[in-house]
């Protein structure tokens, strides 16, 4: 079978379609090690849309998706992972330039904008609605630190830091960021901003460790600060830019997709 490799932002993913549903967690887990597998943040694999009871949505959907984390886990929805995918499916001849697709949190939209040459293009995903969950506040080492809780389609706890000094101190702090991650079951991001620019770091269920880059927790930053007349500049450790802003009530975000490479397996 032959795989391809992109990188959104950061993120990188193994992709391929097919034409069958199964489990497929014991390759996500052996294909994304990045020892002794190709390595990767996560697979994808598209799949046909069948008719279902719902006759409006299937002309609305052009495929869906199965998502796993490295670690085999199947999760509804990944940001990055949803360009890639666009990506990837209309450079294969699946979809059009501007499609929807299916994934476990509901529809996205995506946008190829802007190609640059047959591995590099601009990609923009609608990722809908957020919710606001409430604030919770987790001390360590006698300091209490405040977090939102926001679902960005999927959960993520914000913090917004004070001082380069404390986003720098926190997002070293791996060991509390796998203790909130794993005790609100929730991606774990720290932020901070300057200017019309926002630093910010996920700590990523699946993965268990700070990601590269982190789609939907980019939006869940952006939707922290409330300020949804501007658009803002989102730079996660990739150090890859992303454009998040809001429109008629949706988060929309954007940025480079590279395919790296296709493997044959």
């Amino acid at each position: 079978m032959t795989i391809s490799k992109y990188c959104a932002s950061g993120n990188d993913f193994l992709i391929f379609h097919s034409f069958q549903e199964k489990n497929r967690a014991k390759i996500a887990i052996a294909l994304c090690n990045r020892f002794y597998g190709i390595g990767a943040d996560g697979m994808v694999v598209i799949l046909p849309y069948m008719q279902s009871q719902d006759t409006n949505m299937e002309n609305m959907v052009a495929y869906k998706w199965e998502f796993y984390n490295a670690d085999g886990s199947l999760a509804d929805m990944c940001g990055n992972a949803s360009r890639a995918a666009g990506l990837y499916a209309f450079q294969n001849g699946l979809t059009t330039q501007t499609h929807s697709f299916l994934s476990g949190a509901g529809i996205i939209d995506v946008s190829i904008q802007d190609i640059v040459d047959s591995k590099h293009a601009y990609v923009q995903s609608n990722l809908g609605q957020y919710t606001l969950e409430g604030n919770i506040a987790e001390n360590r080492k006698g300091n209490v630190y405040e977090f939102e809780h926001i679902i960005m389609r999927i959960p993520h706890l914000v913090h917004i830091a004070n001082s380069m000094k404390e986003f720098t101190a926190l997002s070293n702090d791996l060991e509390f960021l796998s203790y909130l991650r794993h005790k609100y079951n929730a991606n774990v991001n720290i932020a901070l901003k300057e200017s019309d620019k926002i630093h910010y770091v996920t700590f990523e269920r699946g993965v268990e460790n700070i990601t590269q880059a982190c789609g939907t927790g980019a939006c869940a930053v952006y939707v922290s600060f409330r300020d949804f007349d501007k658009e803002y500049t989102l730079i996660p450790p990739s150090k890859e830019k992303l454009k998040v802003s809001y429109i008629d009530g949706a988060v929309y975000f954007a940025g480079l997709v590279t395919k790296v490479c296709d493997c044959v397996v």
